[in-house]
Formats: structure tokens, C-alpha cells, sequence
């Protein structure tokens, strides 16, 4: 994080925002993170332990009292946030205002959908744990005009790929086979299955699945397994497993089981 700071503030005991592992050190900190990352503190992110560093290390007592004021009025609670990018007066009003827009149009969003977005983003932060409650909640939304059979295949992809990445490998599989029930023309579906297969080789596939596997040309599917190995061996970076198991459907999945135990411990220590 790179800030130009224009406050010296008594910060004795930073404030940690564990989902992007950083510490803040000042106001300007803290309204760079709420400004850039909307999708992070537009649920619950102004709480008692935010509230208390606001009062006590960046000596802004009168904003303090007010966020705990507005917190039981149980009025909007995105106010609060933009009362904190007024009070810090760090970005200019113009600013202020393009991100109330942000707000009000994420607002505007089916719960559902933008529950979704929520989860995608905590997804990408590395936050699975957290994402899989977050997906698991929208598993529960009745049908309608947005929550559809293909939106809770893409929900169950989801949750697949966040449990592959904490190396929960029957979860994933069982999860990617609700998504195939809901969407059984998605070949994607399939090729993330085939490579959880190639990742973990002793998880059980039901034979119908099987039998669905036997059916598709993998050719390309064993190309990127194969690449995905030897660029593992010539460079050795987690982000080789970051490339695994996407929920964006339309873009290409890569993997390879020799990274998994090489970089085990170092992602579970990620959760």
C-alpha cells in the first residue's frame, strides 16, 4: 500500500485488516481501504474494534462518537462509511460523491447477485473459509428471475473451487457435481472434475460421471495438466495454484498434482 500522508496520527496499535494483510497506520490508510475495496466494508466493516481505533489511535474521539450514534440508529449503514471519507477528508468531495454512486448501484443489486459478487471478491482476496459461508447463504435464496438452475451451478462451482483450494477434495467434488445437476451441458464442469481427479487420484467419482469423462476428447485437458507441471518444476510458485480451479468459467483452467503437496502448508496457512 502506498500513500501520500498528510496526517501524523498517535497509532500505538494498528489497526489489521486480516482479508488484505495489511496494518493501518492512519486515517489516510483507512480510507484508502474502504475507497478501494467497497465489496470489503459495506457489511459490518464499521464495528466496535474499528470504532475503538478510530477513538483511541487516531485521536478522533467526536468521529467515534458519531459512528457509534449512527450504528444505533440503525439507519443506512453505508453512511457511516462516507462519513468517515468526509471526516478524514482524504479524497475531495467529488470523489466522495463518485463513491456513494458505487454504493447505491451495488445496492440496486438482486441480494442474491450481490451476494455473489461478494463472495467472488473474497474469493480472489484468498478468503475461502469466508467465501464458502457466503455461497452457502445463496444456496438458500428461492428461485426467481435471477436465482436460476445455472446460477446455482455457478454457485456450486464456487464453492468447489474454494474447498479444492483448501484441499477439502471430496467437498470439492461433491460440490462440482451440484453444479453438474443443475447445468449437465457444461463441459467446463467436467474438465474442473478431471482435474480435481488429476490433483487428488484417490477421491471416488461416481460412474456416471465417469462414464461422462469417457466421452470427451481430453487432449487439451491432459496439455495444460502437463504444462502446469513443468512450470511448476521450473519455477516453483504458489501462484501456479492460484491459476487452478477459476470460477470464471470462460477462462482456462490450470493445474497439476505434484504442486499440491509442495505447497500445502503454505496454503492452509493463507485461511
Amino acid at each position: 500500500m502506498s500513500l501520500l500522508l498528510c496526517r501524523l496520527e498517535p497509532v500505538k496499535h494498528p489497526f489489521v485488516v486480516a482479508e488484505l494483510g495489511v496494518r493501518l497506520f492512519s486515517s489516510q490508510e483507512l480510507c484508502y481501504v474502504i475507497y478501494e475495496n467497497p465489496l470489503l466494508v459495506m457489511e459490518d466493516f464499521v464495528d466496535e474494534r474499528l470504532i475503538q481505533f478510530i477513538r483511541e489511535d487516531l485521536d478522533m474521539d467526536f468521529l467515534a462518537g458519531k459512528l457509534e450514534n449512527w450504528k444505533k440508529s440503525g439507519e443506512d449503514p453505508d453512511n457511516m462509511l462516507l462519513l468517515i471519507l468526509a471526516e478524514c477528508s482524504y479524497y475531495t468531495s467529488g470523489e466522495v460523491n463518485r463513491y456513494r454512486q458505487t454504493l447505491i448501484q451495488l445496492r440496486k443489486k438482486h441480494p442474491a447477485e450481490f451476494g455473489k459478487i461478494r463472495a467472488d471478491y473474497l474469493f480472489g482476496k484468498r478468503q475461502y473459509g469466508r467465501g464458502i459461508a457466503l455461497y452457502e447463504k445463496l444456496l438458500e435464496f428461492p428461485k426467481d428471475n435471477v436465482v436460476n438452475d445455472l446460477f446455482f451451478s455457478r454457485v456450486w462451482c464456487c464453492l468447489g473451487a474454494c474447498h479444492a483450494r483448501m484441499f477439502q477434495a471430496e467437498k470439492a467434488y461433491r460440490a462440482y457435481e451440484k453444479a453438474y445437476f443443475y447445468d449437465n451441458r457444461n463441459e467446463k464442469i467436467l474438465e474442473q472434475i478431471y482435474y480435481l481427479k488429476a490433483m487428488f487420484p484417490n477421491i471416488s467419482i461416481a460412474p456416471r460421471m465417469q462414464s461422462m469423462l469417457k466421452l470427451i476428447r481430453k487432449e487439451d485437458w491432459n496439455l495444460h495438466i502437463d504444462q502446469a507441471r513443468k512450470k511448476g518444476e521450473e519455477s516453483g510458485a504458489v501462484k501456479e495454484l492460484d491459476k487452478l480451479f477459476l470460477k470464471d468459467e470462460t477462462q482456462c483452467l490450470d493445474g497439476a498434482s505434484k504442486l499440491v503437496q509442495q505447497w500445502k502448508q503454505e496454503y492452509r496457512g493463507m485461511m
